[in-house]
């Protein structure tokens, strides 16, 4: 038996096509009933915002950019879903790693009606993780069409470049230039340059991508249709706690790690192998 973590969803060519894509679109992943129940926890979840969510929009706008992060550690369905759900093992299959910890949660909501982007990035960039063996899975619990999708610089995580982390609000005092990383290149200004990656969504369809893929999203202009989705962020056997001047999102540090070791903590925590009982 392998002693690597597999899962029913990820098959050869699909471990293929994400290890030179950075990013990968799998179909009919989470059943309809976790769905269910992660929508109706939408409003205590809210409702029980955590210290580091933010809401960003426009004055003229009727919609919002909502987020927050650590969703699981005060909702149980949320909970459930990270401990329970199929996300740890498809993280597992495509990071190719005997072990998976869970790194942390974000829930982002763009109201119908917003114009509000989401910049180029790479989530590498805003975490104390370092390593190669990281990716983030981005789960809509709506419908999302095409146009407000999100998008990857196909193969951009092999540039071998971590990027300067970015506000994601011109009126944020997130600052993420104190490593003196390189700038986010204009992607926009060069889109002929580079082959970009969207696909259209269903629930239960998610978006599974490298921690060091380009990636950003465009506003939510429908007044009529919410894009509420869970993204979840997991880690395999090469990540280790790095110290970064700059600041974090989620601004959270875990327990008593020593910069070099091991990921793992009470704050995030291994999925698989499940831990066994004390």
């Amino acid at each position: 038996m392998s002693p690597f973590i597999t899962s029913p969803f990820i098959s050869e060519a699909q471990f293929t096509q994400f290890q030179q894509d950075g990013a990968l679109c799998l179909r009919n992943v989470i059943p309809a009933e976790t769905l269910q129940s992660l929508t109706e926890a939408l409003p205590q979840a809210i409702a029980a915002a955590g210290p580091h969510h933010f809401k960003f929009g426009n004055p003229e706008e009727k919609g919002g950019f909502f987020g927050d992060v650590l969703v699981w550690q005060r909702v149980p369905a949320f909970r459930d879903f990270v401990w329970t759900g199929p996300l740890s093992h498809v993280a597992g299959a495509l990071m190719h790693s005997r072990t998976v910890t869970f790194y942390h949660d974000f829930l982002l909501i763009k109201e119908g009606g917003t114009s509000k982007r989401t910049p180029w990035h790479q989530d590498q960039s805003y975490w104390c993780v370092d390593g190669s063996q990281a990716l983030t899975v981005w789960m809509p619990l709506d419908e999302i069409p095409l146009e407000t999708s999100l998008e990857f610089v196909r193969g951009s995580h092999l540039w071998n470049t971590l990027y300067e982390a970015v506000p994601f609000d011109s009126a944020s005092r997130f600052n993420g230039s104190r490593d003196n990383r390189p700038a986010v290149p204009d992607i926009d200004a060069a889109r002929a340059d580079h082959e970009i990656l969207k696909w259209a969504l269903k629930p239960g369809d998610c978006l599974v991508f490298h921690c060091r893929t380009l990636h950003a999203a465009p506003g939510n202009i429908n007044p009529n249709r919410s894009r509420r989705v869970l993204s979840t962020c997991w880690a395999g056997d090469d990540a280790r706690y790095m110290e970064i001047k700059s600041d974090l999102a989620p601004p959270v540090k875990g327990d008593n790690l020593v910069a070099g070791g091991p990921l793992t903590c009470a704050t995030f925590p291994q999925i698989l192998p499940a831990p066994t009982a004390a």
